[in-house]
């Protein structure tokens, strides 16, 4: 193995309402793949990490444009649709750029004047390992945010309950 080229998606904070859902719902998916991102970084392996906004179909893609970015480093964007193609690009296109290795790339699709048409060339080749000091680990932080999300929702829900409870009682006085 020389590259391992990972695509996981935006999970630095355990708190965001999406990261509350999708580990309430999803068995702490954003929080496990956090910790896969990390393992990772230190494994002393080569690899390329790729962020990107929503993934969607081609046929089902409403952000008509042309201009992609990429941040290194692990930097935050903006979320926005990104097609399956667009990231396929990515994935190909960064294992010819030795420069993408042992980085963090978040991948989305900006205005027309703010990006490029394509991630080859001035893109990648602006590049650079990752220098930052990411979390170590998040998973603490992660159950923490979907047990709160838990009781904020158990709560909502008994106060729907007894709203409702409340409001039949009235209807059949």
């Amino acid at each position: 193995v020389t590259r391992i080229v990972r695509i996981t998606g935006k999970g630095e904070d355990p708190f965001s309402l999406f990261s509350v859902i999708i580990n309430m719902l999803g068995n702490m998916a954003k929080g496990w793949n956090y910790e896969g991102e990390s393992l990772l970084r230190k494994s002393g392996l080569d690899y390329t990490i790729i962020r990107p906004g929503v993934l969607q179909s081609s046929e089902n893609f409403e952000k008509k444009t042309n201009a992609r970015s990429l941040m290194d480093n692990g930097q935050d964007m903006k979320v926005t649709p990104v097609s399956y193609s667009q990231i396929v690009d990515v994935v190909v296109g960064c294992l010819d750029y030795e420069n993408t290795k042992k980085s963090t790339l978040t991948v989305m699709n900006v205005d027309e004047h703010e990006g490029k048409a394509t991630y080859s060339g001035e893109l990648f080749e602006g590049v650079r390992p990752d220098t930052r000091m990411f979390p170590e680990s998040l998973i603490d932080s992660h159950k923490s945010g979907a047990r709160l999300g838990a009781a904020g929702l158990t709560i909502f829900l008994g106060a729907l309950l007894k709203a409702f409870s409340v409001f039949v009682g009235v209807l059949l006085r």
